[in-house]
């Protein structure tokens, strides 16, 4: 009849140790696994398990609270706590409460013992005591209950005559004894000597304590406290010390005689017993841990259905598994049935006939999210047979070689890149094994050589015709040393002779492949044409010779000296001239030497790099000191170089004693030429205020007259005056904006345009032409304007005064048109007019100062020459488009001075 097992556990490994344990002790049962709280009640009424397995901490509820569940609805089913540790006290405190038994997780060996015991006499259930070793609490021992043996009353015999009790006790092969309160041997039969080493009367008076191993003494103590309150006999196992040292085992039957207040024993020895069964766990416990930690994943599937009932650790963690015993390979890797495993699997079922596969590749769903992971596997399916020699199952032996096969198809594919590497190099590159035989070569190769050598043949040296242009034999040559020391040498140079008679300059570039023991095997060989450099080398000497000559034959002194120390390291011959050392003098100086000694700091500081910037780094102006103590001014030109492979400065020097003069000499006639101009702008100032000054009275004169006099003649003539009077009056003003558009710098600030134009032309309409005209004004200021706002006036007032004095007064429909917009970078704009109109053949002239047009109109001649030079001034640009009797346009760009 089969057990219900119900295993209260959360953590699979464990639930599989418990379940691998079952399966090793051949025990019988229904297994039904409760991960939780409400499972273990559910399985409590459903399930109704004949024993309960249980852990003793969850991270969620408590094992306790489960055990006491148990006592309250199954008060007669064992429960066994399965705990991974626990101290003395907590371990007594459980058997005393009722629990059946308490097994480590490190010791589950012993559990199918429990619970046969534990099937066989379940009132037994609770009697048995906690084992310890060193305090450390190990395992609970079960008492043998069903141990056959004699059933003998002790106290009968004890109360038998004397002369019978005495012979008796002394035929039997047993331990027969009895004990008073203080535990102290009062009678003992003959059989001791035999089973403990001592003669009766070494031990009468004697503790029996004394004679017990350390380790029962708890289990003693409690033993004698239950003996003294049962009415029925007591049975026990312990462990007692023989006279030798050894221990022996007996199975302890005691009654205690209340009226006599003896304690009457008979102890079975069972030490042979004992050790037979620690033999057989032994052999079990070797089993299964070479089952256990077997290099390989091993198992056994039971039945046409597959199902599994054994499988190791190994196997486990292959398909990332692990409650799996009772469950058929379908419902565990449902994934294999589109791989053929399950067809493999019922033929050898079927025929008996072993399956074995090597490197075969299958897909596990290790992750439970159809995502399939490749394994490489070779394995074994052979049928396992009963005592009827009837199939009754398979079993299975693997290795999973994933990484083998992985690291295979990793060389095989690297020895692929390999090959196309070599192949796809645009330098000639071959290899050759250890004789020196070619095996791989490119296209490179080819067109070096100009031939194509024969793979597995031709020698490395036949490709290259060495023994023909080379004065080493071929023995010699770097890759011969290569494959002889396994040394790559790149310094020899060879010369390899085409088909055709072409000779190429080549430097070899050899590495030797070695195997895992540090053999040579062969080499690869990269070829460097070096054929064009030797021939640059040589373009290149012939450019150093010419540029020495070049510097040499200089005609400005040039020198090179040492950045670090300023060492000359060498002179050319105009320095050797101009200075008057002599070549080796100039060698054993430094450049500190040809300066005075109030520069020699300032040169010191000016060639510490950290200083150098783009504004000084190869230009500057030094005073030198020649051999005869005359100081030059010289103006130097330095670049940084390579000299003999080490950083050096290329130094120019040229004299400009006679350029200090002439610019001395410029400078002062500046000087001059700015104190006139200053003179010249005082005195255009003074004319032109001194000019204006008697005008403005003549204004003001011919404005009385011409409101005194009624004659016609006196203020025709009146006119005139004023006519002439204004004329002169613009001339000095034209004057006056001229010189200052001159002298004035820049002055930038934000302007508007519209408010300037209004204004401007509101200025003009007191002349005598600005009646009737129509103005159209469109200036879309899209970006603030910057610019000079004196100069900017100075151009609008002009133009626009040109358009309304250049109008023909008679006709209708005048108009000046004022159309522009400004962006971020300019200003554009136009100022049309319908007047008279320019003769294309003038556009040019009409900006030359005092250039006038002939006609009726009065003018200077001076104002488009102020526009223009202002505009330029401003950084724009003036353009004309104009014809005669059809009206002018200008058009006007000017610069966004925003700051």
């Amino acid at each position: 009849m089969e057990t219900k097992i119900l295993i209260v556990e959360q953590d699979p490994a464990a639930i599989n140790s418990i379940q691998q344990e079952l399966k090793i002790g051949n025990i019988n049962c229904i297994v039904e696994i409760a991960h939780s709280e409400e499972d273990y009640k559910v399985s409590l009424h459903h399930f109704k398990p004949d024993i309960i397995l249980s852990n003793y901490t969850f991270p969620s509820f408590d094992g306790m609270a489960l055990f006491n569940l148990c006592q309250k609805v199954m008060p007669q089913t064992p429960f066994v706590f399965i705990v991974k540790s626990i101290d003395v006290e907590q371990a007594i405190k459980l058997i005393k409460m009722g629990v059946s038994d308490v097994v480590l997780k490190e010791n589950l060996s012993t559990l199918s013992t429990k619970i046969k015991e534990i099937r066989k006499d379940p009132a037994k259930a609770g009697t048995t005591e906690p084992k310890f070793s060193n305090g450390k609490f190990e395992d609970s021992q079960l008492i043998e209950t069903e141990e056959k043996q004699e059933k003998i009353d002790p106290i009968s015999l004890f109360h038998e005559p004397s002369h019978n009790l005495v012979q008796i006790l002394d035929f039997s092969m047993d331990l027969i004894c009895s004990c008073d309160e203080k535990g102290r041997f009062v009678s003992v039969n003959k059989a001791s000597e035999r089973i403990l080493g001592y003669q009766p009367e070494e031990l009468i008076g004697k503790k029996y304590m004394d004679f017990v191993f350390h380790d029962n003494e708890y289990t003693t103590i409690k033993a004698d406290f239950n003996i003294k309150n049962e009415t029925q006999l007591v049975r026990s196992e312990k462990r007692f010390i023989h006279k030798n040292g050894s221990i022996v085992y007996l199975l302890w039957s005691a009654l205690w005689d209340d009226e006599h207040k003896l304690i009457y024993s008979i102890g079975k020895d069972t030490t042979e017993k004992k050790n037979i069964e620690k033999a057989f766990e032994m052999e079990r416990q070797r089993f299964y841990n070479l089952y256990s930690q077997a290099p390989s994943c091993m198992g056994i599937l039971k039945g046409p259905n597959h199902v599994y009932e054994l499988a190791n650790e190994l196997y486990l963690q292959l398909i990332d598994r692990k409650d799996i015993i009772g469950k058929t390979v379908k419902e565990v890797l449902p994934e294999l049935g589109a791989q053929g495993i399950f067809e493999i699997l019922d033929t050898v079922y079927k025929t008996g006939e072993t399956f074995s596969a090597n490197e075969m590749l299958l897909k596990f769903d290790r992750y439970g999210n159809g995502k399939l992971v490749d394994a490489y596997l070779n394995f074994i399916y052979q049928a396992n047979r009963d005592a009827d020699n009837n199939i009754d199952g398979i079993l299975f032996f693997g290795n999973d070689v994933t990484e083998q096969v992985l690291s295979r198809q990793k060389v095989e594919e690297s020895e692929k890149m390999y090959r196309d590497l070599i192949h796809k190099l645009p330098v000639a590159t071959y290899s050759c094994d250890v004789e020196g035989r070619i095996i791989i070569y490119n296209k490179a190769a080819v067109a070096l050589w100009g031939r194509e050598p024969e793979i597995g043949k031709d020698l490395w040296y036949d490709s290259w015709n060495i023994h023909k242009n080379n004065a080493s034999p071929p023995n010699l040559c770097s890759l011969a040393t290569t494959l002889k020391k396994g040394e790559p040498i790149i310094s020899k140079e060879i010369i390899i002779e085409r088909p055709n008679g072409d000779k190429r300059n080549v430097l070899p570039y050899p590495v030797p492949f070695l195997d895992a023991e540090g053999q040579i095997t062969g080499a690869v060989i990269v070829l460097a044409d070096i054929t064009e450099m030797k021939l640059a080398q040589k373009e290149l000497k012939k450019s150093e010779k010419k540029y020495r000559y070049l510097f040499d034959n200089n005609p400005m002194s040039m020198w090179v000296i040492d950045l670090v120390t300023f060492k000359f390291l060498d002179v050319n011959k105009m320095s050797i001239l101009q200075y008057g050392y002599s070549r080796e003098e100039f060698l054993s100086m430094t450049a500190l030497d040809i300066r005075p000694e109030n520069d020699k700091n300032n040169f010191i500081q000016s060639s510490n790099t950290s200083k150098i910037n783009k504004t000084n780094y190869n230009r500057g102006k030094w005073n030198h000191l020649k051999k005869d103590g005359t100081i030059v001014p010289v103006e130097i030109i330095a670049h940084d170089i390579m000299y003999e492979g080490f950083p050096a400065r290329l130094i120019l020097s040229n004299d400009i004693t006679d350029r200090t003069k002439a610019e001395a000499n410029l400078e002062k006639r500046n000087s001059q030429l700015i104190k006139t101009n200053s003179e010249l702008d005082r005195f255009v100032y003074s004319v032109s205020h001194d000019l204006r000054s008697p005008l403005t009275s003549i204004l003001g004169l011919l404005s009385f007259i011409e409101t005194e006099s009624q004659d016609k003649d006196t203020l025709k003539h009146a006119e005139m005056i004023r006519s002439s009077v204004n004329r002169l009056d613009d001339f000095i003003k034209n004057i006056l904006s001229y010189s200052r558009n001159k002298r004035t710098g820049l002055e930038v600030e934000k302007i508007s345009i519209n408010e300037t134009v209004f204004d401007i032309i509101d200025s003009l309409q007191s002349m005598s032409e600005a009646k009737g005209i129509r103005y159209e004004i469109e200036i879309k200021e899209q970006q603030p304007f910057y610019t000079d706002s004196l100069r900017f006036n100075t151009i609008v007032e002009n133009l626009i005064s040109n358009a309304i004095k250049y109008h023909n007064k008679d006709e209708s429909g005048r108009y000046i048109k004022i159309i522009g917009y400004s962006d971020h970078e300019k200003l554009h704009f136009t100022i049309a007019d319908n007047g008279i109109g320019i003769d294309p053949s003038y556009h040019k002239k009409i900006y030359e100062m005092f250039f006038r047009l002939s006609g009726k109109k009065d003018g200077s001649g001076i104002g488009l020459y102020i526009v223009k030079d202002a505009i330029e001034i401003l950084q724009g640009s003036i353009e004309i488009e104009s014809g005669k009797g059809t009206g002018t346009t200008f058009i006007i760009t000017l610069k966004n001075l925003k700051p």
